[in-house]
This record gives C-alpha cells, sequence and structure tokens, in this order.
C-alpha cells in the first residue's frame, strides 16, 4: 500500500519539530552540530539554542515560513528551507537578534557574552566568509529526514517540491551545499538535478578560520 505524502509550508506550531530537523541536518558527516561548541560554557542545548533562534527570527538559512514539512500519512518526517539569501550576512545567525534568543533562554549577561564571542571567534568576525557567499537566488538549506523515516526517497519529494517553490516564484538558479564526506546527501541532491560546481578543501578551512574541517562543495542547478 503506498504512503500518502503531502507538503506543507511550516508554522510556528512546528519549531519544536523545526529544531530537531536543522540539528539533524547538521550532524552528518561528522555525527556533530556545530551549535555544540559555540554553546560550550552557557549550559545550553544546541536543540534548545535552535528552538529559541527559531522563535526570534534569527536565523540566515531559513526561517519558519522559509522551510517546507513533508508530511506522511499526516505526520511531519522531513523537513528543508528554502530561501532568498541575504546581502549582508551569510552565516548562520543575524547577530543583531543574539539579545532576543538569549531573552528566550534566560542567558546572563556572561552567557551571552561568551557565546558572541565564540560565535566572532569561529567566523573571524567577518559576516560575509566567501565560502558561504550564494550563486543562486534560491538557496536550499536545513535538509533533513527523521532517522525512522530514511531509505524511502522522502529527501528527493521534499526537495522536488522545494525547487518546484523556487521556480514558482521566478528563480532562474538554485543552489545547495554539503560538508565533503556527506556522500547521502551528495547522491540526494545529484538524483533530483543539482551539479557540483565549486569545492573549498580542508586547506581553505584551516588556513582561513585555523579549524580542521573536511571542506564544503557547492552544487548549482537551472530552474527553467
Amino acid at each position: 500500500m503506498s504512503t500518502t505524502l503531502n507538503t506543507r509550508q511550516a508554522t510556528t506550531a512546528d519549531i519544536p519539530f523545526l529544531a530537531r530537523i536543522e540539528y539533524e541536518a547538521s550532524l552528518p558527516p561528522l555525527n556533530h552540530c556545530f551549535w555544540e561548541d559555540l554553546l560550550e560554557g552557557t549550559g545550553t542545548t544546541a536543540l534548545d539554542f535552535i528552538e529559541a533562534e527559531l522563535k526570534a527570527d534569527a536565523c540566515n538559512w531559513g526561517n519558519v515560513p522559509d522551510f517546507l514539512i513533508l508530511e506522511a500519512e499526516g505526520k511531519p518526517v522531513a523537513a528543508a528551507a528554502g530561501y532568498v539569501p541575504g546581502t549582508e550576512d551569510y552565516c548562520p545567525l543575524r547577530l543583531s537578534q543574539l539579545e532576543a534568543i538569549a531573552k528566550e533562554l534566560n542567558w546572563t549577561k556572561e552567557n551571552l557574552a561568551a557565546f558572541r564571542g565564540q560565535y566572532l571567534g569561529l567566523w573571524g568576525g567577518n559576516l560575509r566568509p566567501f565560502f558561504l557567499t550564494p550563486q543562486a537566488t534560491w538557496i536550499i538549506e536545513n535538509v533533513a529526514v527523521l532517522p525512522e523515516a530514511r531509505g524511502q526517497g522522502l529527501g528527493k519529494v521534499l526537495l522536488r517540491a522545494l525547487l518546484e517553490k523556487g521556480r514558482s516564484q521566478g528563480h532562474e538558479f538554485a543552489g545547495i551545499m554539503v560538508i565533503n564526506g556527506n556522500d547521502r546527501a551528495r547522491h540526494t541532491y545529484e538524483s533530483v538535478g543539482f551539479k557540483p560546481y565549486q569545492t573549498f578543501y580542508q586547506d581553505y578551512f584551516s588556513e582561513q578560520f585555523k579549524i580542521d574541517f573536511p571542506g564544503v562543495t557547492k552544487f548549482g542547478m537551472r530552474l527553467n
């Protein structure tokens, strides 16, 4: 018997689910969420932080209205964000909303200062890192299927719906990025028509950001 699938735009009631999706999307291939490093010393979990970030409309990589949720038999099983990238800040967090996040989390001034310092330290204080510069007007981010629902092709269904949304809004190109080594995501993106066009290797991140990171590959796709 076939499964009934449905896509819908997310609402604020979906924030706990979206936080889990954003967390799951951040894990491969290192099985580690980068927020956890930045939250060290604050006593805040990555999931709690992501929820607060979504409540504060503070994400540059997809806020609540940008997400499409895929439901199977009426139950949310996957989600991803499609959005028009900003022109000022390409990093994940909108720093102008950091105090709103801190308020959601009941942070002390010390926690706020610690997080801000760690965040700016990672990104070098430069809010427009070259590797994040968008090469398309329609960007897809935070793509994830719940672990218990994987292996059924749901990621492809979700991506096609987001590509169609971008197409319906008049965008000519879509972009997506994958951490090197995340072969499952790479194969899914290529299966719906994305093609790799630019890779930033491990050396780039060790030289520019002084971190040990496998690098990223950017993919693009013409929508018309």
